[in-house]
């Protein structure tokens, strides 16, 4: 048999860590947009850098300002060491790293834009454009791999939120049943059953299952009605005056008609004949009332 305070404390710490359940899985969900979102911010930020590249070397090479191209060497080492950084990110699939490492060949890029720089080879400015053609057409399916994979995280994630939360409403709503079958359906048993027409001390203990203390409530009042019962209960202070007082007028009444009779006698004892019957129909009917009156007592 359960306890009150049990189950109390019991839905306390269930709805206290489903709580707690709930908030570390928006905070989890927080951290893993925002971590992709700096995958894709970054993604994007080596994209639109390397765009900027791009667009300086093939201005270099309609100016004819081949020369300038070595300035541009700079912004492809800080270009190399954002792609390092986004290789070492725990978000981005292994597949993809080592992609980045095969296809995004920066230090071949380099080694092209010297050779460009120094000599007007124009098979070497052919094999620089088809490189950085091929670089740039890589990244920007690169970055829609990386956009895809954390929108899919993002709604597996939210999938498992949403069964996490389901669980969640199941248990408590399990909680709530129990606590209804144990609790509250038992005292409504209770007070059904006191307010039945013919009372019986063995209708009023609720059915189990029922808590300890609705179950020590209702052996207390079947008590309490047992013992009621038991007990004579007093009869009414004014039935008694009552009573009293009709037994006092009854004797004094059967007093009074013993001496009327009494004197009936002596009158009965010296008179003559006719007289005697009259006198003898008094005491008579005063014998009579007194056996009336001494049946009322």
């Amino acid at each position: 048999m359960n306890s009150l305070k049990k189950l109390v404390w019991l839905a306390f710490l269930l709805v206290g860590g489903l709580l707690m359940c709930i908030a570390l899985l928006g905070i989890y969900q927080y951290r893993l947009t925002g971590s992709y979102n700096e995958v894709i911010v970054g993604n994007g930020r080596i994209l639109f850098h390397f765009m900027t590249i791009r667009e300086g070397i093939i201005e270099a090479f309609i100016t004819g300002k081949e020369k300038e191209l070595i300035q541009l060497i700079p912004d492809l080492e800080q270009l190399n060491s954002e792609l390092s950084l986004l290789k070492e990110n725990n978000l981005v699939a292994p597949e993809l790293k080592l992609a980045l490492v095969d296809k995004v060949d920066l230090p071949k890029m380099v080694i092209l834009l010297r050779q460009a720089a120094t000599d007007n080879n124009p098979e070497t400015k052919k094999k620089l454009q088809e490189q950085m053609r091929f670089i740039a057409d890589y990244l920007i399916q690169y970055d829609r791999i990386i956009a895809g994979q954390a929108r899919l995280a993002i709604i597996n994630f939210q999938k498992m939120v949403i069964g996490v939360l389901g669980l969640i409403i199941s248990l408590a709503g399990f909680a709530l049943i129990h606590f209804y079958r144990n609790s509250l359906l038992p005292l409504l048993q209770l007070i059904k059953n006191l307010e039945a027409d013919h009372l019986e001390p063995e209708n009023i203990l609720p059915s189990p299952p029922v808590i300890k203390e609705v179950a020590d409530l209702a052996f207390s009042v079947r008590q309490l009605v047992i013992k009621i019962r038991e007990q004579e209960l007093p009869a009414d202070s004014a039935a008694v005056e009552l009573r009293n007082n009709l037994e006092m007028n009854i004797n004094e009444t059967i007093n009074r008609l013993n001496g009327i009779m009494n004197y009936a006698q002596l009158l009965h004892d010296g008179e003559t004949e006719n007289r005697k019957e009259m006198l003898q129909k008094i005491i008579d009917s005063g014998a009579a009332i007194a056996e009336e009156w001494q049946k009322l007592k």
